[in-house]
């Protein structure tokens, strides 16, 4: 099989799109959000659990070669299931855990990340309770303030991995995505060394399995523009996140 593929991103930034887009795909297999990978890394991140199999005699790259077998095995499998030749992965939380992905894959895995304007994953992220701002909700700071927090803080480790697998990682902005489909996923696919297919376009016309995801991405045949929600809030919480995010908003070229 050609090398696997993880989609990487921030909650409410498109990734179940991005999923779908790619299971259209008569070549490439991306389940929903499998997680397998966020208990997985544990084997290797949680001191305690490594040190074990080290004391046993196993080195780290034992460690990870193992993992990254049991890894194919699944996944491998699923994508000869479903009669492709080629598998990939999205789960956010990914993000958490891109670096040990990395040494497990010694390298020889593509990288796709996606960004969208911080202030609609903000406002987006309100909507929901995941426990995933749980860590930013200290000393009574507001939702909105918690979620551009976590935004910037998601997608600052986005860029820095970006950074460090410069050649092998493809960033995608979601209102590009949205307002000019083909022109961006032309070359998303060229980056995959995979020949475009105007079907991918319609991503709901296609079978994809059930499981956790945005369910709004189901609600759709073909690709919707869905931006400046954050609008929806007083302009003076819009500035003060704004403020709160700036330096990275500025970064990614997005203003208020």
């Amino acid at each position: 099989m050609k090398p696997p593929i993880f989609i990487l991103g921030c909650q409410r930034s498109g990734t179940s799109l991005l999923r779908r887009l790619l299971n259209s795909h008569s070549n490439i297999a991306c389940p929903p959000e499998s997680s397998f990978f966020v208990q997985l890394a544990g084997v290797y991140e949680v001191k305690r659990a490594l040190q074990g199999l080290l004391d046993m005699g196993f080195s780290e790259d034992e460690v990870l070669e193992q993992m990254r077998l049991f890894t194919v095995r699944f996944f491998g499998q699923y994508a000869v299931s479903k009669g492709k030749n080629r598998w990939a992965d999205k789960t956010p939380h990914y993000l958490n855990h891109a670096e040990t992905i990395e040494r497990m894959f010694r390298g020889e895995v593509l990288y796709i990340g996606i960004v969208r304007h911080g202030l609609d994953v903000a406002y987006s992220l309100c909507d929901f309770d995941w426990g995933i701002l749980k860590p930013y909700l200290d000393n009574g700071t507001e939702k909105p303030v918690a979620a551009i927090r976590f935004w910037r803080d998601q997608n600052l480790k986005l860029l820095d991995f970006q950074d460090r697998v410069s050649d092998r990682f493809h960033m995608v902005r979601y209102e590009e995505l949205t307002k000019q489909p083909e022109d961006v996923l032309r070359p998303l696919f060229n980056f995959l060394d995979e020949p475009w297919e105007n079907g991918v376009l319609q991503y709901n016309n296609f079978q994809h399995d059930s499981g956790f995801e945005d369910e709004k991405v189901t609600n759709y045949d073909s690709i919707r523009e869905n931006s400046g929600r954050y609008r929806d809030w007083p302009a003076a919480l819009q500035k003060e996140l704004f403020n709160e995010g700036q330096a990275l908003l500025k970064r990614l070229n997005y203003s208020l």
